[in-house]
């Protein structure tokens, strides 16, 4: 992919037919090895607008892919999604990237890999950021490897990549530098000036200041005699990367006379002062011009660059603390500084300066420098939450960049930020002047206006962005400044992988599942990490992680001398929340019941109406009577999108919302006199929206009703442990079928709460699974029995607990007693059948599961789809185990796009147990080790149990007779049907013939004494024993 698209194959080149096939298959090379989850295939197939059969197409197209590329097991669905089983050396970017590490050696072998532009027949999203990414990495590695060869090498391994983008700062300094290494001074100068003109023409800015050395350098020949060693980030363009100066303030010394003519008043830097006329004082290029007389100084003596002036060999920063000019200003190669001799009212002309990397910001980086570089005049807002890193962001990208004005509006009040600003860009406001205009003409002499922390001054700040319309005008705040023409950039939290990135190097951590939990919790955001990495480095990640519930409290120890809002979690949460008028407050306070994302209709029922006493029933969803104050139903929207605005709240997907841990920890500690009566309407839309999903689950939208509940469950712990006894009730009744088909055993274990509540079928049907599948047979037949009446779900279970007992006439009883909806009906004729097939009654099993599969398919749910192929294939695996392989393929299908974790662990037990009886055991074998994955991840010991006993007649008749000895002890005294019984029988008697009786006896008392994780290790230690010694 580094370079045209191909597939080579063991007999040749192999091209997937379709442009849908060839992005999935990209996309998973790119994470090969690794699951790639099916909402991001669905994703990068259809960018804009998912059909709503996309996951059944994505199938569909995986299958042929498959048959494409012809080899057995490639392309695997996991419960994670779609894996592409292939080394990581296979794949020409992975490998590329794995050479390219920056302790690598192996760089000769990387660029020899580089075929051309990386993915260029997937121009959409994720690839384009992938291309980005490695285009930056490429650029590295040429550089990096360039620094290991003689200058005419390197020059020559240059050269394409420079002339491909002339831009390239990095690029064109180092091949200057080697090209006049190596004696060609004139082809080194032609490289800069193309540079120059590049820069100029194509992103309008003008050459940094180190082109600009380099340039001098070589006409006189005092260049370095190697290319140099590349900066950590290889470099990039100065549109998405702008590179900046690191500042040194070595110089604390007066400016010799000689050079600046001195009357009336000073320039000090550091402790040292030089006069100076109080009105004329500027620099440019290589001169200091003082009102109409001008002093040349040698170029060698005077450089200006960004913040930092420079003479000789000596540096100074130029801050506002350190260079002091009354009632004029001083500029040092086009960034400005004005002082106000009426307040001594400063600005400082350096962009802000950080030591440290910057991580996790290539993308928007790249989007507003080119918007910055494109036009001549434009107003963007870069908006985020406190500490997302919005001044870091507009810093890094016009550090580079010449004739910039600073603004910090941090400590300005709104009716200081206009002379603030006038201050900034030079101009002088008479008294009878239009602030506005007069600042709008000095601002046009400048090429990027920056107002930063703008979010307490939003009247103001938007006056003057309406008046600087012929500027570059870029405002950083928590809050758009709602005026025609801005473009907004929001600035999320960082990607997990930057967080990870950014929490260990501030930590000087090694990577760990800490490290990802600390930095979720911390909702990504860099601030947030930054501090609890300098808590890491005192108290170390395990503690660090157990304190993390004490945040606000536990991350105070910012940067000392810094903003001091942003030197404590507590004090950048609480200068937002001082921001608000106190109906938004109570808001924000009310939604902090809400412990995930949450809509519109469900802040209204939930934070609609002002405190009441606690002791008043609540309705569900519904208005309270009487009630008054503010929040009342039809204000709740408009303040919940002034919260947006504000960052304060965050959009999570169409139509939802949610509040940042950190913003969710800081409200609840104020929770307002209301706070039992707002738990309690939580609760209650909770339980609502839960009975909603249930309906969902019995249709053809399962899929998203499964999703529904995902996302809500945070919510549904909540509302569990705050609700009333009737609520706990109705949400273990509502959330049954979900728990069941995906295992959420947790969420069966709610039923319980019909013990002590109101009697509901369903909810002691929930509990009665969840004994079932803990292999407490005895209770899941009493709690379930006590439904009356029993109802659908209650006869299900019945039926399962029969099942396992073999107890053929009571499931069979149960079974048929199941009446209900449709997907009810299929479960009661899936549960039949396989009493049927496992009594032998394959003939009888055969019809019912047919019918089973006719009426499921009539539903359209998958789940009933799926159980229904599951107990058709059990039925044919004796008699036609090819069609029973292709059933049960069918089923797992269906059941992992719905996270049916019963059924897709049956359906692939089965297949395993039918490949077992039918085929060389080896293939099996392997197999096998991800069916006691699936079931030890559903959680259901009982059908875990009955999956060993598969395995126990596999290992005997692969010759693993020891661990089947082991399980046929841990397994005796469960009851097997008739079938199972004789296969049971033959193994056992195989290995009895291999083995000494003793140790048989031995071997089976030791199974005997194991509990199920200890057996199910011995198993898997076993397999994995089999499969290196390579049998099969």
């Amino acid at each position: 992919m580094l370079g045209p698209f191909g597939v080579d194959g063991e007999d040749g080149p192999v091209v997937p037919a379709g442009p849908s096939q060839r992005v999935i298959l990209a996309l998973l090379a790119l994470h090969a090895g690794r699951p790639v989850a099916v909402a991001t295939l669905v994703d990068a197939l259809w960018p804009d607008r998912p059909p709503a059969s996309a996951r059944n197409t994505l199938q569909s197209h995986v299958a042929r892919l498959r048959s494409r590329l012809a080899t057995p097991g490639l392309i695997t669905l996991e419960p994670a999604g779609y894996r592409l089983d292939l080394p990581r050396a296979h794949v020409d970017v992975l490998r590329f990237e794995d050479l390219a590490r920056p302790a690598g050696v192996r760089l000769a072998e990387a660029v020899a890999l580089w075929r051309g532009d990386p993915l260029p027949e997937f121009p959409g999203e994720p690839f384009r950021g992938i291309a980005a990414r490695l285009v930056t990495l490429h650029r590295t590695v040429l550089v990096r490897h360039a620094a290991s060869m003689d200058a005419a090498e390197a020059a020559a391994s240059l050269q394409a990549a420079t002339d491909a983008d002339p831009c390239w700062e990095e690029g064109a300094v180092t091949l200057a530098g080697a090209l006049a290494t190596a004696g060609r001074r004139g082809d080194a100068l032609e490289v800069l000036r193309r540079h120059s003109d590049a820069v100029i023409d194509r992103l309008g800015l003008d050459p940094s200041d180190r082109v600009r050395r380099t340039q001098l350098a070589i006409l006189r020949g005092t260049l370095p005699a190697t290319p140099g060693t590349p900066p950590a980030n290889g470099g990039t363009t100065p549109a998405s990367h702008p590179a900046a100066p690191v500042p040194s303030a070595r110089l604390e010394a007066p400016v010799a006379p000689s050079r600046v003519p001195a009357a009336g008043s000073h320039l000090s830097f550091g402790d040292a002062e030089t006069a100076v006329a109080p009105s004329r004082v500027s620099a440019a290029g290589s001169h200091l011009s003082f009102g109409d007389a001008e002093t040349a100084v040698a170029p060698s003596r005077v450089s200006a660059a960004g913040s930092h002036l420079s003479f000789g060999d000596a540096e100074a920063a130029v801050a506002s603390s350190r260079v002091v000019a009354a009632g004029s200003h001083l500029s040092f190669g086009g960034v400005e500084t004005a002082v106000a001799s009426s307040r001594g009212m400063t600005r400082s002309p350096a962009v802000p300066v950080r030591f440290s990397s910057f991580l996790g910001r290539a993308e928007e980086q790249q989007w507003l420098a080119s918007l910055l570089a494109d036009s001549e005049s434009v107003l963007v807002s870069v908006v985020g939450p406190g500490g997302v890193g919005k001044t870091r962001l507009v810093a890094e990208t016009v550090r580079a960049a010449t004739g910039v004005v600073w603004v910090d509006a941090a400590g300005v009040r709104e009716e200081d930020l206009a002379e603030a600003v006038a201050v900034g860009v030079g101009a002088r406001v008479a008294p009878n002047d239009d602030p506005f205009t007069v600042i709008a003409a000095a601002a046009a002499r400048h090429r990027i206006v920056v107002l930063d922390n703008c979010e307490h001054v939003l009247g103001t700040a938007a006056g003057l962005a309406t008046a600087l319309r012929g500027v570059r005008l870029v405002v950083t705040s928590q809050e758009s400044l709602r005026v025609d023409g801005e473009r907004v950039l929001r600035l999320g939290p960082l990607s997990d992988g930057a967080a990870r990135r950014l929490f260990c190097e501030r930590a000087g951590a090694a990577p760990s599942e800490l490290v990802g939990e600390i930095v979720e919790r911390l909702d990504l955001l860099p601030l947030a990490i930054e501090l609890a990495a300098t808590q890491a480095a005192a108290l170390g990640v395990t503690e660090l992680h157990a304190r993390l519930d004490d945040r606000l409290d536990l991350l105070n120890r910012g940067t000392r001398g810094g903003d001091p809002r942003h030197r404590t979690l507590r004090a950048v949460v609480a200068w937002s929340f001082g921001l608000l008028d106190e109906p938004s407050a109570r808001l924000l306070r009310r939604l902090a019941v809400f412990a995930g994302p949450f809509t519109v209709a469900a802040a209204e029922s939930v934070a609609a109406a002002e405190s009441v006493p606690a002791a008043e029933p609540v309705a569900a969803g519904g208005e309270l009577a009487g009630e008054g104050g503010e929040l009342r139903r039809p204000r709740i929207a408009a303040l919940l999108a002034g919260l947006v605005d504000r960052s304060l709240v965050a959009r999570d997907g169409p139509g939802r919302f949610r509040l940042l841990e950190t913003v969710r920890a800081y409200a609840s500690e104020e929770p307002g006199p209301d706070r039992a009566v707002t738990e309690a309407r939580h609760a209650e839309a909770m339980a609502a929206a839960a009975v909603d999903l249930d309906r969902r689950m019995h249709g053809p939208d399962q899929a998203a009703a499964v999703r529904g509940f995902d996302a809500l469950l945070p919510d549904l712990r909540l509302a569990f442990a705050r609700g009333a006894p009737g609520v706990r009730v109705r949400l273990a009744a509502a959330m049954y079928r979900y728990g069941y088909r995906c295992q959420q055993y947790e969420v069966l274990a709610w039923g319980r709460a019909a013990l002590d509540g109101p009697a509901h079928p369903d909810a002691l049907a929930a509990a009665a699974t969840h004994a079932w599948g803990r292999g407490d047979l005895r209770e899941a037949r009493d709690l379930a029995g006590r439904a009356d009446p029993p109802g659908a779900a209650a006869h299900e279970v019945l039926g399962d607990v029969a099942l396992v007992a073999c107890e053929a006439e009571t499931a069979l009883a149960h079974y048929r007693a199941m009446g209900g909806d449709p997907v009810h009906r299929v479960s009661g004729l899936v549960g039949e059948a396989l009493v049927l097939a496992w009594s032998g009654r394959v003939a009888e099993a055969t019809a019912v599961a047919g019918e089973a599969v006719a009426l499921a398919d009539v539903t359209g749910n998958p789940s009933a789809r799926a159980e229904a192929r599951y107990a058709l294939g059990e039925a044919l695996g004796d008699t036609d185990p090819v069609r029973a392989l292709a059933l049960l393929a069918e089923a797992v299908e269906l059941a992992v796009p719905v996270d049916d974790r019963l059924f897709r662990a049956a359906a692939g037990s089965a297949a395993v147990a039918v490949r077992s009886r039918h085929g060389d055991p080896g293939p099996a074998l392997a197999e096998f080790r991800e069916v006691l994955r699936l079931w030890r991840r559903a959680g259901n010991d009982t059908l875990h149990a009955a999956a060993l006993r598969n395995l126990l007649v596999l290992l005997a008749r692969a010759g693993v007779d020891e661990t089947a000895a082991l399980l046929d002890g841990a397994l005796a005294r469960a009851a097997v049907y008739p079938a199972e019984a004789v296969r049971l029988q033959r193994a056992r008697e195989a290995v009895a013939q291999r083995l000494e009786p003793e140790r048989v006896a031995a071997l089976r008392r030791r199974g005997e004494l194991l509990g199920p994780a200890r057996v199910t290790a011995e198993a898997a230690r076993a397999i994995d024993a089999v499969l290196a010694r390579g049998c099969g």
